[in-house]
């Protein structure tokens, strides 16, 4: 799916939702950094449903962007450091918590009412909620997408092959340059020298084909084309040792996974489905039975070995900068 798929669909999921609706008009927030670091920010949701745009009032057009991908979670009221710092200041009902995935520091935001915030936090739990139930597909071409928002410096939409290529290093894609350039050229269907990121999306897919997986699946494939009902069985007895059940655990993998409603009919499953399913959680060598606690965590502190060192509270530099237990929170 393009973006301006994910735009259509996105538009689909507003429709009725009074929170997106309103996130989408714009609201004006205090972002806090400490006691004394509070300032006025204009927050926005995009069309697209997965960026959120914000500025300052006073620094003419410089903006910032993040993704709701790059969200963990939402937390209301005063459930960081920081807000708890300002708690007699501002009541619980207009703060909240935008806590996000790897190294990157909170967001502590204060709205200006109970009301605006609680549709901020329900708002973006909702975005959150959303992309959660992605199909593979469709999270691969977003997480693609947030790829070239961030490397898109001037926000025109557009990208050379330069700027491509910086990109695909930031990306740790190894390439060989001219093959990327010919996969470039062959993405570039309005021939102007830069790739939209619809177009980007194409390029990426074809540089970063799978030939390991293409062999697999015609190892197993009769026809080297699809893989029969009884084909995905042998496959997932043979290679993924689950032999209970296999022949509806493979309906299942081929109704979850495949993009084709014709093979979908035909109970079979293509190199795309294939793909989809060998990269979704399903495949993944993790027990999933390791997902939740599963070791026995009973016994006092001192009988495990704890592993940390004190970069693992440090949320922002190493020399100078700011430490937290909100580190060893995630």
């Amino acid at each position: 799916m393009t973006s301006k798929g994910m735009a259509s669909s996105s538009n689909l999921r507003i429709q009725g939702d009074e929170n997106l609706q309103s996130m989408l008009l714009g609201t004006v927030m205090r972002k806090i950094k400490s006691r004394t670091w509070k300032k006025q920010r204009y927050f926005k949701l995009q069309e697209d449903c997965m960026t959120i745009w914000y500025k300052s009032k006073k620094t003419g057009n410089s903006h910032s962007t993040f993704s709701v991908g790059d969200v963990e979670a939402v937390r209301e009221g005063h459930q960081s450091e920081v807000l708890q710092s300002i708690a007699e200041e501002f009541p619980p009902d207009r703060c909240f918590t935008l806590v996000f995935r790897g190294r990157r520091g909170n967001l502590d935001l204060v709205a200006d009412s109970p009301e605006e915030a609680k549709t901020w936090i329900q708002g973006m739990r909702k975005l959150i909620e959303n992309l959660e139930n992605m199909g593979q597909r469709e999270k691969l071409d977003q997480w693609i997408c947030d790829w070239f928002k961030k490397a898109d410096k001037n926000n025109d939409g557009r990208m050379n092959f330069k700027e491509v290529r910086d990109l695909l290093k930031m990306m740790n894609v190894d390439m060989n340059e001219h093959h990327a350039l010919h996969l470039f050229q062959m993405a570039d269907k309005s021939q102007s020298g830069t790739l939209e990121d619809d177009e980007f999306v194409l390029f990426y897919k074809m540089l970063t084909q799978r030939e390991d997986v293409l062999r697999l699946f015609q190892e197993f494939s009769g026809d080297g084309q699809k893989l029969s009902l009884l084909e995905l069985v042998e496959f997932v007895r043979e290679e993924q040792l689950q032999c209970e059940q296999s022949r509806q655990h493979a309906l299942l993998l081929i109704d979850r996974y495949e993009p084709s409603d014709t093979a979908k009919k035909l109970h079979a499953m293509t190199i795309d489905g294939f793909l989809m399913y060998l990269s979704s959680p399903e495949g993944s060598i993790f027990n999933p039975r390791h997902q939740g606690l599963y070791q026995d965590m009973r016994q006092p502190l001192s009988h495990y070995v704890i592993s940390s060192s004190h970069n693992t509270y440090l949320i922002e530099d190493q020399l100078r900068g700011q430490s937290s237990v909100e580190g060893y929170i995630r």
